[in-house]
Protein backbone atom coordinates (compact mmCIF):
# COMPACT_ATOMS: atom_id res chain seq x y z
CA UNK A 1 0.00 0.00 0.00
CA UNK A 2 1.55 3.43 -0.97
CA UNK A 3 -0.67 5.55 1.17
CA UNK A 4 -1.12 5.41 4.79
CA UNK A 5 -3.35 7.09 7.76
CA UNK A 6 -0.62 8.24 10.28
CA UNK A 7 -1.99 11.08 12.35
CA UNK A 8 -5.04 14.01 11.98
CA UNK A 9 -4.65 15.06 8.43
CA UNK A 10 -1.29 13.52 8.07
CA UNK A 11 -0.68 10.46 5.65
CA UNK A 12 2.44 8.23 4.92
CA UNK A 13 3.49 7.60 1.28
CA UNK A 14 5.99 4.96 0.68
CA UNK A 15 7.83 5.71 -2.94
CA UNK A 16 9.77 2.03 -2.82
CA UNK A 17 12.83 3.22 -3.18
CA UNK A 18 15.10 1.49 -5.27
CA UNK A 19 12.04 -0.46 -5.77
CA UNK A 20 12.07 -1.59 -1.98
CA UNK A 21 8.87 -0.78 0.21
CA UNK A 22 10.01 0.67 3.67
CA UNK A 23 12.33 1.71 2.71
CA UNK A 24 11.73 6.05 3.14
CA UNK A 25 8.53 7.31 4.34
CA UNK A 26 7.40 10.49 2.28
CA UNK A 27 4.30 12.30 4.20
CA UNK A 28 1.23 14.18 2.65
CA UNK A 29 -0.70 16.72 4.96
CA UNK A 30 -4.37 17.15 3.60
CA UNK A 31 -4.72 20.89 4.99
CA UNK A 32 -6.45 23.21 3.14
CA UNK A 33 -3.24 24.13 1.50
CA UNK A 34 -1.98 20.75 0.81
CA UNK A 35 1.90 19.89 1.43
CA UNK A 36 3.96 17.35 0.79
CA UNK A 37 7.35 16.32 2.74
CA UNK A 38 9.86 15.10 0.24
CA UNK A 39 9.78 14.04 -3.19
CA UNK A 40 11.54 10.62 -3.11
CA UNK A 41 13.86 9.93 -6.10
CA UNK A 42 13.39 11.01 -9.70
CA UNK A 43 11.79 7.56 -10.12
CA UNK A 44 9.09 7.90 -6.91
CA UNK A 45 6.81 10.47 -8.70
CA UNK A 46 4.50 8.04 -9.76
CA UNK A 47 3.71 6.97 -6.55
CA UNK A 48 3.62 10.12 -4.95
CA UNK A 49 0.47 10.54 -8.20
CA UNK A 50 -1.18 7.75 -6.48
CA UNK A 51 -1.47 9.37 -2.97
CA UNK A 52 -2.93 12.05 -4.21
CA UNK A 53 -5.24 10.00 -6.38
CA UNK A 54 -5.99 8.10 -3.52
CA UNK A 55 -6.51 11.22 -0.30
CA UNK A 56 -8.49 13.48 -3.41
CA UNK A 57 -6.13 15.64 -3.69
CA UNK A 58 -6.13 17.08 -7.25
CA UNK A 59 -1.70 18.32 -8.46
CA UNK A 60 -3.03 21.78 -8.80
CA UNK A 61 -4.06 21.90 -5.47
CA UNK A 62 -0.68 21.22 -4.01
CA UNK A 63 0.76 24.08 -2.45
CA UNK A 64 3.39 23.34 -0.86
CA UNK A 65 6.41 21.09 -1.36
CA UNK A 66 9.43 20.75 1.53
CA UNK A 67 12.48 19.21 0.35
CA UNK A 68 14.18 18.49 3.79
CA UNK A 69 17.54 18.03 2.53
CA UNK A 70 18.71 17.59 -1.16
CA UNK A 71 20.05 13.84 -0.81
CA UNK A 72 18.50 12.68 -3.79
CA UNK A 73 16.41 9.68 -2.14
CA UNK A 74 15.05 12.55 -0.60
CA UNK A 75 14.77 15.51 -3.55
CA UNK A 76 15.87 14.14 -6.47
CA UNK A 77 11.77 14.20 -7.47
CA UNK A 78 11.61 18.17 -7.10
CA UNK A 79 12.14 18.52 -10.81
CA UNK A 80 9.84 16.32 -11.84
CA UNK A 81 7.17 17.47 -9.53
CA UNK A 82 7.20 21.28 -10.42
CA UNK A 83 6.14 20.07 -13.83
CA UNK A 84 3.11 18.06 -12.25
CA UNK A 85 2.20 20.85 -9.05
CA UNK A 86 2.04 24.03 -10.93
CA UNK A 87 0.82 26.24 -8.12
CA UNK A 88 3.02 24.61 -5.62
CA UNK A 89 6.13 26.76 -3.82
CA UNK A 90 9.36 23.81 -3.29
CA UNK A 91 10.68 25.03 -0.12
CA UNK A 92 14.79 24.33 0.47
CA UNK A 93 17.44 24.94 2.43
CA UNK A 94 19.57 27.87 1.00
CA UNK A 95 22.79 25.52 1.52
CA UNK A 96 21.10 23.24 -0.94
CA UNK A 97 19.22 25.54 -3.23
CA UNK A 98 22.39 25.41 -6.21
CA UNK A 99 22.29 21.56 -5.86
CA UNK A 100 18.72 21.29 -7.44
CA UNK A 101 18.87 24.60 -9.78
CA UNK A 102 22.24 24.63 -10.96
CA UNK A 103 23.16 21.96 -13.96
CA UNK A 104 26.62 21.38 -13.01
CA UNK A 105 25.82 21.09 -9.60
CA UNK A 106 23.01 18.34 -9.17
CA UNK A 107 25.51 16.72 -11.99
CA UNK A 108 28.15 16.63 -9.21
CA UNK A 109 25.75 15.16 -6.87
CA UNK A 110 24.16 12.79 -9.22
CA UNK A 111 28.01 11.77 -10.23
CA UNK A 112 28.96 11.31 -6.53
CA UNK A 113 25.60 9.52 -5.79
CA UNK A 114 26.24 6.77 -8.40
CA UNK A 115 29.85 6.44 -7.41
CA UNK A 116 28.73 5.95 -3.80
CA UNK A 117 26.21 3.28 -4.69
CA UNK A 118 28.11 1.75 -7.56
CA UNK A 119 25.66 2.22 -10.24
CA UNK A 120 24.46 4.84 -12.65
CA UNK A 121 21.23 6.30 -12.16
CA UNK A 122 20.94 5.05 -8.30
CA UNK A 123 17.99 7.35 -7.60
CA UNK A 124 17.26 7.65 -11.10
CA UNK A 125 17.57 10.75 -13.57
CA UNK A 126 17.48 13.96 -11.50
CA UNK A 127 15.81 17.16 -13.29
CA UNK A 128 16.27 20.65 -12.28
CA UNK A 129 14.45 22.81 -10.60
CA UNK A 130 13.48 26.36 -11.99
CA UNK A 131 14.58 28.83 -9.23
CA UNK A 132 11.64 30.89 -9.14
CA UNK A 133 9.85 27.62 -7.95
CA UNK A 134 11.80 27.27 -5.27
CA UNK A 135 11.87 29.44 -1.44
CA UNK A 136 15.08 29.88 0.25
CA UNK A 137 14.82 28.88 3.71
CA UNK A 138 17.32 28.59 6.97
CA UNK A 139 15.27 28.30 9.89
CA UNK A 140 12.87 30.29 11.92
CA UNK A 141 10.50 30.55 8.63
CA UNK A 142 6.74 29.44 8.68
CA UNK A 143 4.33 27.63 6.12
CA UNK A 144 1.07 28.40 5.72
CA UNK A 145 -1.32 25.19 5.85
CA UNK A 146 -4.75 27.15 6.17
CA UNK A 147 -5.60 26.52 8.92
CA UNK A 148 -2.35 26.55 10.64
CA UNK A 149 1.33 27.23 9.79
CA UNK A 150 4.71 25.09 10.17
CA UNK A 151 7.82 25.89 12.18
CA UNK A 152 11.15 25.65 9.84
CA UNK A 153 13.45 24.78 12.06
CA UNK A 154 17.77 24.58 10.89
CA UNK A 155 18.76 21.19 11.52
CA UNK A 156 22.32 20.57 10.13
CA UNK A 157 24.50 17.36 11.07
CA UNK A 158 23.02 14.93 8.90
CA UNK A 159 23.83 17.53 6.14
CA UNK A 160 24.30 21.15 6.76
CA UNK A 161 21.11 21.67 3.78
CA UNK A 162 18.99 19.96 6.33
CA UNK A 163 15.93 21.67 7.77
CA UNK A 164 12.94 20.21 10.10
CA UNK A 165 9.26 20.87 10.47
CA UNK A 166 7.12 21.37 13.72
CA UNK A 167 3.06 21.24 13.36
CA UNK A 168 1.41 23.16 16.33
CA UNK A 169 -1.46 21.48 15.83
CA UNK A 170 -0.54 17.72 15.87
CA UNK A 171 2.65 18.39 18.15
CA UNK A 172 4.62 16.04 15.33
CA UNK A 173 7.93 16.89 14.12
CA UNK A 174 9.04 16.08 10.62
CA UNK A 175 12.83 15.47 11.75
CA UNK A 176 13.56 13.10 8.57
CA UNK A 177 16.95 12.12 8.94
CA UNK A 178 18.32 15.12 11.35
CA UNK A 179 17.27 12.66 14.54
CA UNK A 180 18.31 9.44 13.08
CA UNK A 181 16.50 6.59 11.79
CA UNK A 182 13.67 4.39 13.63
CA UNK A 183 13.67 1.35 12.33
CA UNK A 184 11.30 -1.15 13.73
CA UNK A 185 11.26 0.59 17.18
CA UNK A 186 15.07 1.19 16.99
CA UNK A 187 17.22 4.48 16.99
CA UNK A 188 20.16 3.92 14.21
CA UNK A 189 22.62 6.46 13.24
CA UNK A 190 22.47 8.13 9.82
CA UNK A 191 26.35 9.70 9.36
CA UNK A 192 25.88 9.83 5.45
CA UNK A 193 29.40 11.61 3.73
CA UNK A 194 30.06 14.46 3.20
CA UNK A 195 28.35 16.67 5.40
CA UNK A 196 27.66 14.60 8.21
CA UNK A 197 28.89 16.62 11.05
CA UNK A 198 28.87 15.18 14.82
CA UNK A 199 28.67 18.64 17.04
CA UNK A 200 26.59 20.12 14.41
CA UNK A 201 24.19 17.28 14.50
CA UNK A 202 23.88 17.24 18.32
CA UNK A 203 23.33 20.46 18.32
CA UNK A 204 20.35 20.12 16.02
CA UNK A 205 18.79 17.27 18.62
CA UNK A 206 18.72 19.67 21.68
CA UNK A 207 16.96 22.58 19.57
CA UNK A 208 14.42 20.05 17.91
CA UNK A 209 13.61 18.61 21.83
CA UNK A 210 12.50 22.32 22.83
CA UNK A 211 9.62 21.95 20.96
CA UNK A 212 8.79 18.75 23.36
CA UNK A 213 7.18 17.04 20.02
CA UNK A 214 4.57 14.17 20.85
CA UNK A 215 5.69 12.55 17.59
CA UNK A 216 8.43 12.30 15.31
CA UNK A 217 8.29 11.58 12.20
CA UNK A 218 10.99 10.00 9.91
CA UNK A 219 12.41 9.80 6.82
CA UNK A 220 13.56 6.30 7.00
CA UNK A 221 11.33 5.32 8.04
CA UNK A 222 7.62 6.38 9.03
CA UNK A 223 6.11 7.95 12.66
CA UNK A 224 8.13 6.92 15.15
CA UNK A 225 6.75 5.53 18.61
CA UNK A 226 4.83 7.36 21.55
CA UNK A 227 7.39 9.14 23.28
CA UNK A 228 9.46 11.80 21.05
CA UNK A 229 11.33 13.21 23.18
CA UNK A 230 13.13 9.75 24.50
CA UNK A 231 13.80 9.46 21.04
CA UNK A 232 15.36 12.60 20.89
CA UNK A 233 17.25 11.85 23.86
CA UNK A 234 17.91 8.52 22.38
CA UNK A 235 19.76 9.68 19.46
CA UNK A 236 21.92 12.42 21.20
CA UNK A 237 23.41 9.45 23.50
CA UNK A 238 23.90 6.69 20.28
CA UNK A 239 25.68 9.61 18.12
CA UNK A 240 28.62 10.09 20.22
CA UNK A 241 28.99 6.55 21.39
CA UNK A 242 28.69 5.78 17.70
CA UNK A 243 31.71 7.72 16.57
CA UNK A 244 34.05 6.67 19.21
CA UNK A 245 33.47 3.49 18.10
CA UNK A 246 34.06 3.74 14.27
CA UNK A 247 37.10 5.61 15.80
CA UNK A 248 38.54 2.66 17.69
CA UNK A 249 37.82 0.43 15.14
CA UNK A 250 39.36 2.32 12.63
CA UNK A 251 42.49 1.81 15.13
CA UNK A 252 42.25 -2.08 14.25
CA UNK A 253 40.94 -1.99 10.31
CA UNK A 254 41.82 0.65 9.04
CA UNK A 255 39.64 2.53 5.92
CA UNK A 256 38.68 -0.94 5.04
CA UNK A 257 34.63 -0.17 5.57
CA UNK A 258 34.00 -3.58 4.92
CA UNK A 259 36.13 -5.10 8.07
CA UNK A 260 34.90 -2.65 9.79
CA UNK A 261 31.38 -3.32 9.26
CA UNK A 262 31.93 -6.78 9.72
CA UNK A 263 32.70 -5.47 13.34
CA UNK A 264 29.92 -4.12 14.42
CA UNK A 265 26.97 -5.50 16.73
CA UNK A 266 23.33 -6.03 15.65
CA UNK A 267 22.39 -2.74 17.18
CA UNK A 268 24.44 -0.62 14.61
CA UNK A 269 23.34 -2.34 11.60
CA UNK A 270 21.02 -0.63 9.11
CA UNK A 271 20.55 -0.70 5.27
CA UNK A 272 22.83 2.39 4.75
CA UNK A 273 25.57 1.31 7.33
CA UNK A 274 28.83 0.78 4.71
CA UNK A 275 27.72 4.33 3.75
CA UNK A 276 27.26 6.10 7.90
CA UNK A 277 30.59 4.28 8.19
CA UNK A 278 32.26 5.74 5.70
CA UNK A 279 30.42 9.60 6.78
CA UNK A 280 31.64 9.41 10.58
CA UNK A 281 35.68 8.49 8.95
CA UNK A 282 35.38 11.52 6.81
CA UNK A 283 33.89 13.35 9.75
CA UNK A 284 37.18 12.06 11.65
CA UNK A 285 39.65 12.64 9.12
CA UNK A 286 38.17 16.65 9.06
CA UNK A 287 37.43 16.92 12.50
Amino acid sequence: MTVKHALDDIYTVDPHLMGTPGALTLYLIDAPNPTIVDTGSANSIDRIHDALNEVDIAPEAVEHVLVTHVHLDHAGGAGHLADDLPNATFHVHEKGVPYVTNPEQLDRLKRSVDRAMGTENAYGEPKLLPEERCRSVGGGESVDLGDRELELVDAPGHAPHHFAAYDPVTEGLFSIDSAGMHLAGEMRPTTPPPGFDLEANLETVDRLREFDPEKNFYGHVGPGGEDAVDELDRYEAMLPEWVDLLEERRQEHDDDIGAIVESLEDRWLSPTVQRDVAGVLHYLDNR
